[in-house]
């Protein structure tokens, strides 16, 4: 039997920020606070969020690049200052997963967000409502039920992982996405090719899941390498489509390449990269172990039957001119030791259908060190 999936009411397409008002009303949020970043507020987002919300009556723009525990706690601070009864969420997912945690811990009673970190049972159906509005085509937190954060800056990940976090709306508006730079289009599309494909090969099987992970697998490969250009709108919309499926994907679990990409977290490397450095290495793996699933990849992914699927995820990623090895990314690996022991103990190991041996492990940090 499959995951239990909760899904957030969508609201998908060109202009629908301007539906952003009726869904308030509709989820009777008279007071909410909106979460974002400063490079949002730049890009005069944030402002056209506050014209068709005029019920916003608090702001939290301080959310760092990586959701860290002392921005979750600045922003649930504002949420109680502003006496705020629900939260919107605009940008990537850094802004998503510090709302989702505002969400809930603001009813929990815990003093921090760390504290939420091995006490998910204290999140209850009193979390405060959340929409979010993906800025990102990637990251899928907009329909995921997992929030991630740094105790410390550059610190290690830790994962909170709740059903109830999974947002009440997503609103996703491809326009929100024309002023992402085309390096992040790029980063965040190949995290969703990741979480699409390491969901899908994920155990145990959900079939509605699965197609969804599948056609997003197709939208990726597609859509990709336009959606970089200036005229890509029509592609851009594909992969936030495709975003979204991969946050349903992740309520599967992920894979080895996630087990690499989060123990990789400790140096500000931009998580969509990493995942393209160790996805085409360990979905090579898979795919001799799951023939049957590869065989569906390859499919969507337009290939034929005997294409190497490894080989053929790097020439998606090297065509975007993404960096292929960790060095070449900015990554110190100080420490292969302490890296591969990470690695191997990450709880993504274990939804997928095959988890790699130390020696698989260490034979792909080689590959991947530079």
């Amino acid at each position: 039997m499959g995951p239990a999936l909760t899904l957030p009411r969508l609201v998908f397409g060109p202009g629908k920020l301007a539906a952003l008002r009726d869904e308030l009303a509709w989820l009777g949020c008279r007071r909410p606070l909106l979460i974002s970043d400063r490079g949002l507020e730049k890009a005069g987002l944030v402002a056209q969020v506050m014209e068709a919300a005029p019920a916003i009556i608090a702001t939290f723009l301080d959310v760092p690049e990586n959701p860290t525990a002392e921005g979750c706690d600045l922003a649930a601070q504002a949420c109680l200052d502003g006496v705020c009864d629900s939260i919107i969420a605009l940008g990537g997912g850094s802004v998503i997963d510090t709302a989702k945690l505002v969400a809930a811990l603001i009813p929990s009673g815990l003093p921090q967000a760390a504290d939420l970190i091995g006490h998910t049972d204290l999140i209850d159906d009193n979390v405060l409502p959340l929409i979010a509005i993906p800025t990102t085509l990637g990251t899928g937190s907009e329909s995921s039920p997992v929030s991630a954060m740094h105790l410390v800056p550059g610190g290690p990940t830790y994962g909170v992982r709740s059903a109830r976090l999974v947002p009440r709306l997503a609103l996703c508006d491809p326009d929100l996405a024309r002023s992402l730079p085309p390096r992040l289009i790029a980063a965040t599309g190949i995290d969703a090719l990741s979480h699409c494909i390491e969901g899908y090969f994920a155990n145990p099987g959900n079939p509605i899941i699965d197609a969804l992970a599948l056609d997003g697998i197709a939208r990726v490969t597609d859509a990709i390498h336009d959606a970089v250009k200036p005229e890509g709108d029509a592609a851009r919309m594909s992969l936030m489509a495709a975003a979204y499926a991969g946050g349903v994907a992740i309520h599967k679990g992920l894979g080895p390449a996630h087990a690499i990409a989060v123990s990789c977290a400790d140096q500000h490397l931009h998580h969509g990269t990493a995942v393209a450095i160790a996805l085409p290495h360990t979905t090579r793996l898979l795919s001799t172990h799951v023939p049957a699933k590869a065989a569906k990849v390859r499919r969507a992914m337009g290939l034929l039957p005997d294409t190497d699927l490894g080989g053929a995820i790097s020439a998606v990623i090297e065509a975007l001119g993404m960096p292929e090895t960790l060095s070449a990314a900015g990554y110190v690996v100080r420490d292969k030791d302490a890296l591969l022991a990470d690695v191997v103990a990450s709880h993504f190991n274990r939804s997928s259908p095959y988890a790699p041996t130390i020696d698989e492990y260490r034979a792909i940090l080689d590959r991947i060190s530079g």
